[in-house]
């Protein structure tokens, strides 16, 4: 008998004439469990080895055998709150609030983009508010930007789905309400070769011959018109733009200098889908842009792996002037931070400096355009098997960031304060739902969602703040959005994003 083998019955023992009993299946071999068990020990090990080694958003977080021999309960869920001051109804003869320590604008940068707002929430067919969101990889799928659009227009006005690239340079690439696809071009991001080059307003280029082209499918609210930026060239060929497969223009792109245009073209009624591709000689597109009226326009331009050398070194002067000349922000937001925290010696010694130049840069293309710094979100990495502290760069990029922003008379948002400072990616990873994904860097969508809640009630605070500061007597419909408070979690219309996260 082996050791394995089932024992026998010892009923069945001297029994022979007793009747017989009802037949049992006969149990699996033990040999079977344990080729099972090692099956399972080698695939783990090999998740495991995936995750450590090879890519740590794939593969078996290490932390989840060693969390499956812990007895003790996990943390409770946490509602994340948001902060009140935002929500208040204020009247002209309340005090003015305390400057706030998450948004923090001492000279008044702030005050033409509120002004702007103000125009646009008394006269909500009067115009356009601009804003052009530049950041990393977050906002390379729309995250926290896309709760922020969300939000915002919902108080203000939805003018539009905004900037979108002409295809997927990463297949993690998406915008909000605009589904898009292309085939056959040849894509250059600041990014991938960080030097200046022709790029367009969200540093990316697409250029192809006839066989090349795009669709893009409007999901959620129809646009009315789009805009498609193209770099205008000698020998330049053309395209076309058509709508459900029925052409709309044919685009000449040749120029006698290199210049950055774009082409207005209506979108028929019921419009949901919208295709370009290039029919004569060779074409360089940059993206669409996507209207649906009146309101605020919130364009995020998000870059897989940039810093903040995109901004100061890779776009060309002249042309990056031509495109924010056409796009006419009201805000500039320049929200990196998570690329640099991997280089130690960059951050403490040439940061601050990389930094400056970004803003002068823009200074000189859109001079006399607000601009915000935003803080990048806390960022952690591992120790032991379990542990998870912050990154010791971060707090060091936004207290940089934080005195050049002041220095250079730009407005700066704490994003890492705002969540919590230290510690938060390890609350965040342990909350249900998680908040951050499994490489301890990029926010799931409710962690979006959450980054965006604080942002935007900041917004609205130093909003608030603006208008009390001028006597501006608050609105109904000011009065209503305030209530509603959290703005950006965008009443969670992406899934009904659940903000919460355990305490510290």
């Amino acid at each position: 008998m082996g050791i394995f083998n089932a024992p026998e019955n010892p009923r069945n023992q001297g029994e022979i004439n007793s009747p017989p009993e009802k037949v049992r299946p006969l149990k699996t071999p033990a040999r079977v469990w344990l080729k099972f068990a090692q099956t399972i020990f080698v695939l783990t090990a090999a998740l495991l080895a995936w995750h450590e080694w090879g890519n740590q958003a794939q593969g078996m977080d290490s932390s989840i055998i060693w969390e499956s021999f812990k007895l003790s309960m996990p943390h409770p869920s946490v509602e994340i709150g948001t902060h009140n001051g935002a929500h208040k109804k204020h009247t002209a003869g309340d005090v003015v609030p305390a400057e706030s320590k998450l948004l923090i604008d001492e000279t008044g940068e702030m005050d033409p983009f509120f002004a702007a707002l103000w125009k646009l929430e008394v006269q909500p067919k009067s115009g356009l508010v601009t804003v052009l969101h530049y950041g990393d990889s977050p906002t390379t799928a729309d995250l926290i930007t896309g709760d922020v659009r969300a939000a915002l227009q919902e108080r203000f006005g939805d003018a539009g789905r905004g900037y979108t690239l002409i295809a997927k340079p990463w297949p993690w690439y998406g915008h909000r309400g605009v589904e898009v696809s292309g085939h056959g071009w040849r894509i250059k991001t600041g990014v991938g070769l960080m030097r200046e080059g022709i790029y367009g307003l969200g540093g990316a280029s697409f250029e192809g011959e006839p066989g090349a082209g795009s669709s893009y499918r409007l999901t959620e609210s129809e646009q009315r018109s789009v805009d498609f930026e193209y770099l205008a060239r000698p020998g330049g060929g053309a395209f076309a733009v058509s709508a459900g497969g029925v052409q709309l223009i044919e685009q000449q792109t040749a120029a006698d200098q290199p210049e950055a245009h774009s082409v207005h073209v209506e979108l028929p009624p019921g419009t949901k889908s919208v295709e370009i591709h290039p029919t004569v000689g060779t074409v360089e597109l940059f993206g669409a842009e996507f209207h649906r009226g009146p309101g605020l326009l919130y364009d995020s331009l998000g870059l897989n792996g940039a810093t903040t050398s995109v901004l100061a070194r890779t776009q060309p002067p002249g042309l990056w002037r031509e495109e924010l000349a056409h796009a006419r922000p009201d805000l500039i937001v320049v929200n990196y931070g998570s690329n640099e925290s991997s280089f130690g010696n960059f951050v403490r010694k040439q940061y601050a400096d990389e930094l400056r130049l970004a803003i002068q840069r823009i200074r000189v293309a859109a001079p006399g355009v607000p601009i915000l710094v935003m803080s990048p979100m806390d960022r952690g990495e591992r120790s032991g098997l379990d542990e998870i502290k912050t990154m010791a760069t971060i707090p060091q990029i936004v207290e940089i960031q934080r005195k050049v922003a002041a220095e250079t008379h730009c407005a700066f948002f704490d994003t890492y304060a705002a969540m919590g400072g230290e510690g938060t990616v390890a609350r965040w990873y342990a909350a249900t739902p998680r908040l951050v994904t499994a490489d301890l860097l990029h926010p799931t969508p409710q962690g979006a969602a959450v980054v965006a809640g604080f942002f935007v009630d900041q917004l609205s605070l130093g909003y608030d703040r603006w208008k009390m500061r001028h006597g501006i007597e608050f609105s109904r419909a000011a009065g209503v959005a305030a209530k509603s408070g959290k703005l950006a979690a965008a009443k969670a219309k992406r899934g009904g994003a659940q903000k919460k996260a355990a305490k510290k």
